[in-house]
């Protein structure tokens, strides 16, 4: 079918650093250049509304009134307040169907006015207890247990009220269904557009960040902050600091930077370690494609964007056994699997396949050929599969 559709987002998080949110971009992007109409609507970065039409993707976002949340619940804005502007979205934009990809105040306003409009609603579930523990809150006290149980019991009370639930892996899927998800699960990848990893490497960028190619450059690309396990890498390759020329490239910001620089200077590792700040995409791909090894510690991934564009790239991958990681990185196929919280087995492997060129070329290759199932044309197309069946005919 190529129906032509007005599919209405909600989302807290667009398109800031986080993966649902960048995830939601592409989809949202892509779904454009498919011919449909497409509106975000999410937090703004103020008290006031606005409408910000983005002429290059065609993605119409209306960013609304917002509050900061508390740091020890989440990293961002929230919209509690949403219903009465979400009215005359709805009027003007009239959707054929809404896309909700969180829990939150707006996309449960948006579930009511759906409901109230006989608009049938899909539901990406994103959401991850260890990506909401800010530093400051243990995670194993009376608190944050409270509080988890708190923010499953408003999940399931969200994702009960609509028609179709998808997650972007079996293991997310699972992860929803022991909380107590009784509606059956469609699994999407969060997709990749694979041509926009093709690129030959472009050298030039190693002088930007003072890069040294006849050095190992091993590759981070996390968000710096405490559930990323940044700390980790720099443990592993202070381990192997004398074992192997290398560079440890680490990308992104977040409330763990200073920390992780200490750490650096702590290990004596200053020569060995580069903290680039906020890369803009661009760059950021150029540094995938003149990296030798990918490297990510994290232990909260519901997929793991930047493994799959580090895959997408050609990169061996060295990433942590835990949650959806490891249906992306097969053990010893496209790269290495380690134990969470192990910087002994960490240093191991970063140094057998640092060592190993060989190696390094065969991983590279599975990773190409892995990361094809995850193809952004068949994300899109699974989209709008649901999106047609669940379209009311007006």
């Amino acid at each position: 079918m190529n129906n032509k559709l007005n599919i209405l987002m909600t989302i807290e998080n667009y398109p800031l650093h986080g993966g649902s949110g960048i995830a939601t971009r592409r989809l949202a992007e892509n779904l454009v250049k498919k011919g449909h109409n497409i509106a975000v609507i999410c937090p703004g970065e103020n008290k006031e509304n606005e409408i910000e039409l983005h002429s290059e993707s065609g993605v119409a976002v209306y960013r609304l009134g917002s509050l900061q949340s508390p740091s020890f619940i989440y990293k961002g804005r929230i919209s509690p307040f949403s219903i009465n502007h979400l009215k005359n979205i709805f009027k003007e934009f009239n959707p054929d169907i809404v896309h909700i990809i969180d829990h939150f105040f707006i996309s449960s306003a948006a579930i009511s006015l759906a409901r109230k409009n006989k608009i049938k609603i899909i539901g990406t579930n994103h959401f991850n207890p260890g990506n909401w523990l800010n530093s400051g809150l243990k995670i194993n006290s009376h608190f944050s247990k409270a509080m988890m149980k708190f923010l499953w019991f408003h999940f399931l009370k969200t994702f009960s009220r609509i028609d179709v639930v998808t997650t972007p892996t079996s293991t997310a899927a699972k992860i929803i269904q022991d909380a107590g998800m009784k509606k059956p699960i469609c699994v999407i990848s969060n997709g990749i557009d694979l041509k926009e990893y093709s690129n030959k490497p472009d050298y030039g960028i190693l002088d930007k960040f003072k890069i040294n190619k006849n050095k190992i450059i091993l590759l981070s690309a996390s968000r710096l902050d405490k559930e990323k396990r940044v700390d980790l890498l720099v443990k592993a390759i202070s381990i192997i600091k004398h074992k192997i020329d290398f560079q440890l490239i680490v990308t992104s910001i977040g409330q763990e930077r200073k920390k992780l620089e200490d750490l650096v200077l702590e290990n004596n590792i200053s020569d060995k370690v580069i903290f680039t700040g906020f890369v803009n995409n661009s760059d950021l791909k150029k540094l995938y494609k003149i990296s030798d090894i990918f490297l990510t510690a994290s232990e909260v991934e519901l997929q793991g964007l930047s493994i799959m564009e580090a895959m997408a790239s050609g990169l061996p991958i060295i990433a942590t056994s835990s949650m959806a990681i490891p249906e992306l990185v097969k053990n010893g196929i496209n790269g290495f699997l380690f134990e969470p919280n192990d910087a002994i087995e960490l240093s191991r492997k970063i140094l057998l396949l640092a060592n190993d060129k060989k190696l390094r070329r065969e991983m590279s290759q599975k990773s190409l050929d892995m990361i094809k199932d995850h193809d952004m044309k068949k994300t899109v197309s699974k989209f709008e599969k649901i999106y047609y069946e669940n379209t009311v005919k007006k």
